[in-house]
């Protein structure tokens, strides 16, 4: 525990020098009862100032004191609360190939969908963000708990050209929490980025996922199976979610019809580097599941607690129960 102002707690030395004086004018009360009260009525009279009904509410009336001179020293508790720490990125294919109708009205349509359908099933303390990748990937929102801003983004996606599952992997783990500087191998970026100035160890990174939507081939760029150990080195677990039918099909693209091939074995492995799940194909229940495990990730996370309120609020019922009780039993407030 910690204060704002802990010079104020040495006004609590003087309640036990408050006690004493009381004690003193108690003590002086009684020995003036002694010299004057009638012999015959001196027990009452002393029993009446000992009493618990004369103690009681002064006893109270000080504890408040105490309590308010406490809250004025403004405690702040640090204790440890659980948190939802999960950061998603919902990485979409955008290639052409998504606009095969194999899956009606079309793959990319039936991936804004499951899109969607985790926005809104996963808890609004989820921090979710959105990327689309084609021949490169493009960050479009970093992980926030707007869910409008992602369905905003979503809803603006235009299909490109090829599909790069290299560049979705390492555009998404550099878009998750304090992984910014993360630094991919050579092979996975042209040229070295700037190494991190204080290298984290990936044991203390928070929680994250990357939910990638794709009918499953990747045709351009670096090797996805190196983006997908550099996933894992940052404690980046891949989900995937293939769309599509089994064994491809033919359909009308931009006015032409053309073989659109659907395979689902290199996502496959890609989250198995990465120990994260892959679906196909994408059934509700699984979906469920899948969301369930995305959106929920709880750490215990010290947080500052200010206990000035609720100590002032208990000091404040012990005034107007000391307060209660003297009027009730004295017929005067101490």
């Amino acid at each position: 525990m910690t204060f704002g102002f802990p010079a104020l707690l040495w006004l609590l030395l003087l309640l036990p020098l408050a006690a004493w004086v009381l004690w003193l004018g108690a003590r002086r009360r009684e020995r003036q009862a002694r010299r004057y009260a009638d012999p015959h009525l001196l027990g009452a009279v002393l029993r009446a100032g000992r009493g618990p009904r004369r103690r009681l509410p002064l006893l109270l009336q000080l504890g408040a004191l105490a309590l308010l001179l406490f809250a004025a020293a403004q405690p702040v508790a640090r204790p440890r609360l659980p948190v939802n720490q999960a950061a998603v990125m919902i990485a979409l294919d955008a290639s052409r190939s998504m606009l095969a109708d194999d899956v009606p009205p079309s793959r990319l349509e039936a991936a804004r969908a499951i899109a969607r359908q985790f926005l809104a099933l996963a808890p609004a303390s989820t921090r979710i963000g959105f990327l689309t990748f084609s021949d490169n990937a493009s960050v479009l929102v970093p992980p926030t708990t707007d869910r409008q801003e992602v369905l905003g983004a979503l809803n603006r996606v235009k299909p490109a050209q090829a599909t790069s599952f290299a560049s979705a992997l390492v555009s998404g783990v550099r878009a998750l929490p304090q992984r910014e500087n993360a630094v991919p191998p050579r092979e996975l970026l042209e040229g070295q980025p700037a190494p991190r100035s204080t290298p984290l160890d990936p044991r203390t990174l928070p929680p994250g996922a990357i939910l990638l939507l794709s009918d499953g081939i990747s045709n351009r760029g670096a090797n996805p199976l190196l983006a997908a150990r550099f996933a894992s080195d940052e404690q980046v677990k891949l989900y995937a979610v293939a769309v599509g039918r089994e064994g491809g099909a033919v359909s009308r693209v931009e006015g032409q019809l053309v073989f659109v091939p659907f395979d689902t074995r290199e996502l496959l492995r890609l989250t198995q580097l990465t120990g994260g799940q892959f679906l196909s194909p994408p059934d509700p229940e699984g979906l469920r599941r899948l969301y369930r495990d995305l959106g929920t990730a709880i750490r215990w996370e010290p947080s500052e607690l200010g206990l000035s309120g609720p100590v002032a609020g208990l000091a404040a019922l012990l005034l107007v129960l000391g307060g209660g009780l003297a009027l009730a039993w004295q017929r005067r407030v101490p």
